[in-house]
């Protein structure tokens, strides 16, 4: 897809995944909808440099100024000077630890929802924790912004808070030759005619007899009837040792660690599909939700917006494969994703399964279709920088954010280790029902490290 900058008088339209949301989801409230994060800033920080820096971020980045004019699929900016900024304070919280205080009012501020048409979509909070400590939260709707984007505009605050305490001002961050208004009108332009065709083609054929939103055919046979929505979340840890292992198999048959990740969900799926009674043929067809990235141009690298993309990965395979036969089959179906992910997800079911165009949005209470979703995150999941005296390391900040389909598995790489995540929507599956699924997920990545040769049959009957 070629990069053209679209003419900042003329009307603007949403992207594709944005216009989704839009139709099926405006007033929609979710948390699924909202990222969050925060920076724990030590060192004497100036608020009012900060509120600064935040206004040279808005002009910097005009996506996270974006909004959405009620019963439209058009892109208004708001004034870069107009900010959601606060400064608090919970300095001396005596019922708790000040910084478990500041993160909750960061959590807080997540769950009032957003104005898509009246904005502003991002949020920031400097709470004062100590004298020189401050917790920094971010909150934007995910509307403008992909997971990606989060780590850019921290750094770049910060790079724009620096530049302010110097001399020059200049704060030495690389240009922006294409922002995200310029990838939606781009993208629009390049899916017209033979290339929407082509990439339409092959998705048509990869999901033949596949929802665009496949569901996952799960169900806790304890629970009769879905109950309300509720988070909950297991975790495992990959030790150096067996993540040392996992990586030599990864090296050995040729794959990434996320292939072999997505193969060991889907012989799980297929083994508690096998436990309700499906017979191996339908239960060996797994189809799950991932996630793309979609910068495929490197001018996008530093650029801000919803650029990532859902996906659906699909591998058929049966349980006289070996472990290492379904990670390389994955492998192939996740290297084919990423050559035709300039199809977004939203147009592609639009296309070719209307009926669930925008069902993830639809519903406030998420009893949408139950699905599978999966990411791998690498490098961890937080990082450090240094400006103008400060140190600056992300935190997480917890919320109960209900996964969308009810399942989502999530590993994040820290490079030596590892941390196997599991959230479910305990309205739909019982804790015993959760932890059955994760120790068997675990035994298919153990037998995978050990012995990738190993049948899916055997891996998960241990």
């Amino acid at each position: 897809m070629k990069l053209y900058e679209a003419d900042r008088e003329q009307t603007q339209r949403a992207s594709f995944t944005q216009e989704e949301r839009l139709v099926h989801g405006r007033g929609v409230s979710q948390q699924s909808n909202v990222l969050v994060f925060a920076c724990s800033v030590e060192g004497e920080l100036d608020t009012g440099r900060l509120e600064a820096a935040l206004v040279d971020l808005q002009l910097r980045h005009e996506s996270v100024r974006i909004v959405f004019p009620a019963g439209a699929d058009d892109i208004a900016l708001r004034p870069a000077d107009e900010l959601d900024f606060a400064v608090l304070s919970v300095a001396g919280a005596e019922a708790e630890a000040p910084l478990e205080a500041a993160k909750r009012l960061v959590a807080d501020t997540a769950a009032v929802p957003f104005d898509l048409a009246a904005g502003p979509l991002l949020r920031v909070r400097c709470i004062r924790v100590a004298p020189a400590h401050h917790l920094v939260g971010f909150v934007l709707d995910h509307v403008i912004a992909d997971g990606e984007s989060c780590r850019i505009l921290a750094e770049d605050l910060f790079a724009l808070y620096a530049a302010r305490g110097s001399t020059g001002g200049r704060p030495g961050l690389p240009g922006l030759p294409f922002q995200f208004l310029d990838f939606a009108h781009s993208e629009r332009r390049f899916l017209t005619g033979p290339e929407r065709d082509r990439l339409l083609s092959y998705w048509r054929r990869k999901l033949d007899g596949v929802a665009a939103v496949p569901p996952s055919r799960l169900r806790d046979p304890g629970i009769q009837d879905r109950a309300e929505r509720k988070l909950r979340i297991h975790r495992f840890a990959v030790d150096p040792h067996l993540h040392a292992q996992l990586m030599h198999s990864v090296r050995q048959q040729r794959v990434t660690l996320t292939a072999v990740c997505a193969a060991a969900l889907k012989v799980t799926v297929r083994q508690r599909r096998l436990a309700l009674g499906e017979d191996d043929g339908t239960a060996s067809d797994v189809a799950i939700m991932g996630s793309l990235a979609n910068r495929t141009h490197h001018e996008l690298r530093r650029a801000v917006g919803y650029f990532a993309t859902p996906c659906v990965l699909r591998t058929q395979f049966s349980g006289e494969d070996s472990l290492a036969d379904v990670a390389q089959s994955e492998s192939r179906t996740i290297f084919g994703a990423l050559r035709h992910q300039e199809l977004p997800h939203a147009l592609m079911v639009k296309e070719l399964d209307p009926g669930n165009y925008g069902i993830r949005y639809s519903s406030a209470t998420g009893h949408g279709p139950r699905y599978v979703n999966f990411d791998v995150a690498s490098g961890g999941s937080s990082w450090e920088l240094t400006a103008d005296g400060l140190t600056v390391t992300t935190t997480r900040i917890a919320r109960d954010e209900v996964p969308r389909g009810g399942m989502r598995m999530h590993i994040r790489d820290s490079g030596d280790r590892a941390l196997v995540e599991l959230r479910t929507d305990a309205g739909e599956y019982r804790e015993e029902w959760a932890e059955e699924f994760l120790t068997t997920y675990m035994s298919a990545l153990r037998c995978f490290a050990t012995d990738p040769g190993t049948r899916v049959a055997a891996a998960v009957s241990r």
